[in-house]
């Protein structure tokens, strides 16, 4: 065996088992976090998805189901708020069919974006090896294994993760097809690159973000003739991954266009940032730092050194320019006029893995810098060393927030205390409301309670639905109720929201760091505070 080959057996093999890692780490835990604000639309959905497979299965009513009214009727449901291609759904049917009669129907569902994220770290610690050798291929794994944003959202049944890994896939196929000209390649991007399309309007940005990188290593008849066939591949794979595409593939993708390009007049969702709520547009910078203070310092270090080490270098690092140029892109992308930035760093999480990448490369760098003078166990001694400098803080991070991975941020802006105190956006998708709290909520409120929220008091009749919380409990928007639960999502803050959150103790509280994420308020609560019953 060939000193390659068996680098390459290595990689491979360190690429399954960190996604294998990946998997079983993080599934105890698919149940601890809140459900997000999008999901109970996705459930509902993916429950009459459900259904129609099984009638088109079973056969009577099969031609019926397969008329275009039919289909829209199935696929897409609520669309105002469930506006996306319905590929990821599908995905997530097959894993609540097959596992949710023993985790429950909201595990099974998250099964999916799990499985997603495990193929993604597979999937950066085989490019990292590609690019760079074994120890990039597994310090590029830990990175991204030890993101707590991105491993937030591998616990979310979503678009997030689905798209960020099909993003990944789809532009390495297409890098590794013209580097070395597997038709294996070509095909896994082009596949990839379909189920972006059909998943959400932003994938349609794939093939833009290429052309940063392709007029560097991509000026061979091969690869222009494979980049061809990668996006017509990749059309076709996505018309046929969405049914409400099979009966008018054009005027399907023309009212996704249509409707994704005026988001900001259909749902026009507010950022609090740098102190103030922002309508939509936020300021250009708001990509560039939310990164900066988000993703964990060590690996933002080694991130760092791995970009300097691919422009040192730039014709021979193809895959390193290809993560510097899909930053870029999408920091210029947020940066554009209209671009829609709220939802912390969500919107722009298929970054995320180029920047483990990156640190990936970086690792590798610095790994050979401690040992170059050393021979013997000090080698095995300063690589352990040094591993654990750069990825024990992360982890341990990591761990800490959990399940509250949405709230973290790093050493540069002093943690979440110092987000807050520097008017970041402390939670925002409703995950806070955890399991845990939900359970407290249940054992405290007498028998027949009224209660309303802030925000989405129809979130919490979804929460009736799947049991989390008590059915005798009224959900209500009359106001005052007997409780309220207050998350902090400032950017949605009304004058009375910011007077009960300042000045009263909630009965319930969901903190990390010192910082109340949600609260349960009784409107008596500690005798300091009255509402006006005129303010709704």
């Amino acid at each position: 065996m060939t000193a390659r080959t068996e680098a390459r057996r290595f990689i491979l093999w360190t690429s399954v088992v960190l996604g294998l890692v990946s998997f079983a780490w993080l599934f105890p835990g698919l149940n601890e976090v809140g459900v997000t604000w999008d999901e109970p639309h996705y459930f509902s959905s993916v429950s009459r998805i459900q259904e129609w497979v099984s009638g088109v299965a079973t056969g009577p009513e099969r031609s019926r189901l397969l008329s275009e009214s039919a289909i829209k009727e199935a696929w897409d449901w609520a669309h105002y708020w469930n506006p996306h291609p319905p590929a990821y759904k599908t995905v997530m049917a097959a894993t609540e069919a097959s596992f949710g009669r023993w985790t429950g129907a909201i595990v099974g569902y998250r099964i999916a974006p799990l499985l997603f994220f495990s193929l993604l770290v597979a999937g950066v610690v085989w490019l990292a090896g590609r690019a760079w050798g074994r120890t990039a291929a597994l310090g590029a794994g830990l990175s991204a294994l030890f993101m707590p944003r991105l491993v937030g959202h591998a616990h979310f049944a979503a678009t997030d993760m689905p798209l960020t890994a099909a993003w990944l896939a789809a532009t390495a196929g297409l890098v590794l097809f013209v580097l070395d000209g597997r038709r294996r390649s070509l095909v896994v991007g082009g596949v990839a690159l379909g189920f972006a399309l059909a998943t959400k309007f932003t994938g349609w940005l794939i093939p833009i973000s290429m052309l940063l990188w392709l007029p560097l290593f991509g000026r061979t008849r091969r690869a222009l003739l494979g980049t061809v066939t990668w996006g017509c591949l990749g059309l076709l794979v996505a018309w046929i991954l969405n049914p409400l595409a099979w009966h008018d593939p054009a005027g399907a993708t023309a009212r996704l266009f249509a409707d994704s390009l005026h988001r900001e007049e259909l749902v026009p969702i507010f950022t609090y940032y740098l102190g103030r709520t922002w309508e939509y547009d936020v300021p250009g910078h708001h990509a560039a730092l939310m990164t900066a203070i988000t993703v964990p310092l060590p690996i933002l270090v080694l991130g760092a050194a791995g970009t300097i080490r691919s422009l040192r270098r730039l014709p021979e690092q193809p895959i390193g320019v290809l993560a510097i140029t899909q930053i870029i892109f999408f920091l210029a992308l947020m940066a554009a006029p209209s671009s829609p930035n709220h939802d912390g760093v969500r919107l722009f999480l298929p970054m995320f893995p180029y920047v483990a990448l990156l640190a990936g490369g970086g690792f590798a760098w610095a790994m050979r810098a401690v040992s170059v003078r050393l021979s013997g166990n000090r080698v095995l001694l300063a690589g352990l060393a040094t591993g654990a400098l750069f990825f024990l803080p992360p982890y341990l991070q990591t761990t800490r927030v959990a399940p509250l991975y949405l709230s973290y941020y790093n050493e540069v802006i002093g943690g979440l205390r110092g987000a807050a105190a520097a008017g970041m956006e402390v939670t925002y998708w409703l995950d806070a409301v955890t399991p845990s709290f939900l359970t407290r909520l249940n054992e405290t409120l007498p028998e027949g309670s009224s209660l309303t929220a802030t925000t989405n008091t129809e979130h919490y009749r979804h929460l009736q639905f799947y049991g989390m919380l008590r059915e005798d409990i009224r959900v209500t928007d009359e106001w005052p109720p007997d409780y309220l639960i207050l998350v902090a999502r400032k950017a949605l803050f009304r004058p009375h929201d910011w007077r009960i959150y300042l000045n009263v103790r909630p009965e319930l509280a969901v903190e990390l760091d010192g910082v109340e994420l949600a609260g349960l308020y009784a409107w008596t609560a500690d005798g300091t505070f009255e509402p006006d019953p005129e303010e709704p």
